[in-house]
């Protein structure tokens, strides 16, 4: 092999790994852009989880964890929920659970995930 040929080869699988690691932050950064995170704050009652999850089904949305805690007599919830399979934009899923959580006098905030950490970091 010459010295011409062994530099294009080492070119060449520079130019491939770099096409992966691209691919690789892209894939992240998609994967990161579809999940949601959802705060919901109000007096405990029942049906308040159902009511949400329903929402997030009916959407086909996929919930990856969940942190609920009653507080006396306040019901707090915190989701983190992957949108990519949603058939609607997510700006009609938000004011969808907005709505919901005015009617069942809730307050429900729904975020990016990646706005969710800028705002919360320390």
């Amino acid at each position: 092999m010459t010295k011409k040929s062994k530099t294009d080869n080492v070119q060449g699988t520079i130019r491939l790994m770099a096409a992966q690691a691209r691919s690789i932050a892209d894939s992240r950064r998609i994967s990161a852009e579809s999940r949601v995170v959802i705060a919901v704050i109000g007096r405990d009652k029942a049906g308040i989880m159902a009511g949400v999850t329903a929402i997030l089904a009916k959407r086909n949305a996929n919930i990856l964890d969940v942190n609920q805690t009653i507080m006396s007599d306040l019901f707090t919830m915190v989701m983190l929920v992957d949108i990519k399979g949603i058939h609607v934009p997510f700006s009609d899923l938000k004011t969808e659970l907005e709505e919901h959580g005015r009617q069942s006098d809730l307050s429900i905030i729904v975020q990016h995930e990646e706005i969710f950490k800028a705002m919360h970091r320390v």
